[in-house]
């Protein structure tokens, strides 16, 4: 979704409507006012846990940016997904979103245009 510049779905998947970011979509949008394009590669799941009625799930994720000076930035990390499993849940609530992110960029990421 960022790299497609819909702003407000990528704030729509993390939790309370983009509450759990910790910014407003604004806030949000303006993050991302200098990248160009955002690759994502995600991989393999951890265990679900459960806990209160809400189910966890930590994904692992490599992500890589390039800013509109063409500089490209690549971060590493996790993201904690939470849904709710209680009765009477709304569709919204038992649905994935993001309930945490912890990702640092990567010491040497920033290269220069066109370098590899």
């Amino acid at each position: 979704a960022i790299d497609a510049g819909d702003f407000a779905r990528a704030y729509s998947l993390w939790e309370n409507e983009g509450q759990a970011s910790g910014l407003s979509l604004a806030e949000f949008q303006q993050g991302f006012a200098e990248t160009e394009g955002v690759e994502a590669r995600v991989g393999p799941a951890g265990r679900i846990e459960g806990a209160a009625g809400s189910r966890y799930v930590e994904v692992p994720v490599d992500l890589t940016a390039t800013t509109t000076d063409g500089r490209v930035q690549r971060f590493r990390g996790s993201l904690v997904l939470r849904r709710s499993v209680v009765p009477g849940a709304t569709p919204e609530q038992q649905r994935w979103h993001i309930y945490r992110a912890e990702i640092v960029e990567l010491p040497d990421a920033a290269t220069t245009p066109g370098a590899r």
